[in-house]
Parts: C-alpha cells; structure tokens; sequence
C-alpha cells in the first residue's frame, strides 16, 4: 500500500506489507507530531474512514492522510466544547423541571440527549488535555469532578428504574449541574493553554 500524507509520498521505515497496520499508523503519528500536526481524516482508495476502520483494512492501493495543525484543531473543538455548555447547562434545567412537572414522557426523551452531550463533551475535554499535554494535577479536582458526575448518573440512573422521579430532578439539580460549571472551567482553562501554543 502506497502511503501519501497531505499528497506527499510517506516512506516507511521499512515495507508497509511486512509490518501491522498499528505500527504503521504509529509510524505516521511519528513523523507529523514532529510538525505539530495531527491527521484529521484516512481515505482508502477514495473511501474515507476512521483509525479503527484502517487498522482493520486487509488490502488497499493508497492510502491518503489529511493532515491539520494540533493546535487548529484543539482550539476548534474546545470553542465548540464553549459553545455547547450554555445548551446543555438549558438542557439540564429543562429537564430537572420536566420531571418535577412529571412530564415524563418528554423528559425521558430529553435524558438520551443530555447523556449523549455530556458524554461528548467530557471526550473532547479529556482529548485535548492529552493532546496538549496538560496534567490532572493542571486543573484542579478533575478527577473528583468526574467521580461526581458518574456517581450521580449512576443515582439518576437507579432512579429511573424505580420511578423515582423527583429524585432525578434533585440529582440533576444538585449533582450534575455544579459539576458542569466546573468542567466549563477546564474546558477554558484548556482552551488559555492552547492560545499559548507555538
């Protein structure tokens, strides 16, 4: 398989064919990081794909990877990340306050939104703190702040189950909502740092 990077032809250390798909993909990782670059997108013979589905590929004649600046990208996600929290933040009062309405119907719809967003934006937080290099120790009660928010989606979850639904409006209230104005807090500072990056 012929690699190319942003058109231009990569070489291997040694033969593509001789060596796993990781290695490979290692390999390219390798040599864009030096220009502080990531891949943002893998097109197979004109098929575009994720990493996953290249480390499982079986055959290909080229392979095409799409380069972008880290920084470009980190300060695109984490502004989208900004843009985002005021909505969940809505979402999560809506919510609160359509169970304590007992409108259960339209807040359970609302619930698989909510988890889907905050899960979204717990991944980029954590993404870009690892692409920038920013250690827990860097913001301060992280790792407490996701303790908390999983213990209460594990409290909202059990009060699903039973019904107890004006219990998921108090643990939405009380114990998701004080934890996303702490990861607001992260994702800013994270975004400061990454303003600073050459």
């Amino acid at each position: 398989m012929k690699i190319f990077i942003d058109g231009e032809p990569f070489y291997p250390l040694s033969p593509t064919e001789s060596r796993s798909k990781q290695q490979l993909l290692k390999e390219i990782d390798e040599e864009i990081v030096q220009n502080g670059l990531t891949y943002t997108t893998i097109t197979v013979d004109g098929v575009e794909m994720d990493s996953s589905a290249f480390l499982h590929l079986r055959k290909g004649r080229e392979a095409h990877f799409k380069t972008c600046k880290i920084k470009d990208l980190v300060i695109e996600s984490l502004q989208e990340a900004i843009n985002y929290l005021p909505r969940l933040t809505d979402g999560i009062q809506k919510i609160a306050s359509e169970f304590e309405r007992k409108e259960e119907e339209n807040a359970d719809e609302h619930m698989t939104n909510f988890a889907e967003g905050l899960g979204w934006l717990i991944n980029v937080m954590q993404k870009n703190q690892i692409l920038l290099k920013v250690k827990d120790s860097e913001l301060p009660n992280k790792e407490e702040t996701i303790v908390k928010i999983n213990a209460s989606l594990e409290s909202i979850s059990e009060c699903f189950e039973k019904r107890r639904i004006m219990e998921i409006a108090f643990h939405m209230r009380q114990g998701i909502l004080p934890e996303i104005k702490n990861i607001s807090g992260y994702v800013a500072q994270l975004l400061d740092t990454a303003m600073l990056m050459q």
